[in-house]
């Protein structure tokens, strides 16, 4: 009997856990700006520094796990159902946006098989525009994210305007950011969001 009466405990107990986990779900409170800022800003380097892989293609794979997992670093921040399949599509999509824009880095890591100028040529071009799409992406889905939006009800026409937007100004993030100059790059940032 007394063992009994410790399972029912037990079972409402967890029961009790369970509905306080579901509703702070609920509740979840917005990430801090510059928590969500640092998120994007590391996997900006980690873009960029994968953009010196010597081995054609590599990079660029390396360069859309990168990408993925920004995003899947976003939803967990801001408590949204991270889909990876969802993900590659609206990713996808946003390049076909963009496709000139896009298409810099494939031609840029097919460039390195060239031995020497090719590549210091594309491992350059790779570092600055993989940083500058990482950096553009994160915008793009903290702001859909921050408007309370999830993977489902992504407005890919709103986000492909805004990407091109970010992509312009992630360049500048990126080439600073790859130059060292950390104290010019986050001002940059913070003031382009400001006028935004």
């Amino acid at each position: 009997m007394a063992k009994k009466n410790s399972e029912t405990t037990s079972e409402g107990l967890d029961l009790q856990e369970q509905t306080l986990d579901e509703s702070a779900g609920e509740t979840q409170a917005m990430p801090i700006e510059c928590e969500i800022d640092a998120l994007i800003r590391k996997r900006v380097y980690a873009a960029i520094g994968v953009g010196f892989v010597p081995v054609p293609l590599v990079d660029l794979a390396g360069l859309t796990a990168i990408q993925t997992e920004l995003v899947y670093a976003l939803t967990k921040a801001y408590g949204v159902e991270f889909k990876k399949e969802r993900v590659k599509a609206i990713l996808s999509s946003l390049g076909t946006g963009v496709v000139s824009v896009l298409s810099v880095p494939f031609v840029a890591s097919l460039f390195k098989s060239i031995p020497v100028i090719g590549m210091t040529t594309g491992a350059a071009t790779i570092s600055i525009v993989g940083g500058a799409a990482t950096y553009a992406i994160g915008k793009v889905f903290d702001r859909h994210f921050r408007k309370g939006g999830n993977l489902l009800n992504f407005d890919m026409q709103e986000a492909k305007a805004y990407f091109k937007a970010k992509m312009e100004e992630g360049k500048n993030v990126a080439a600073k950011m790859r130059s060292g100059k950390k104290e010019d790059a986050a001002p940059a940032a913070a003031e382009s969001e400001a006028t935004a």
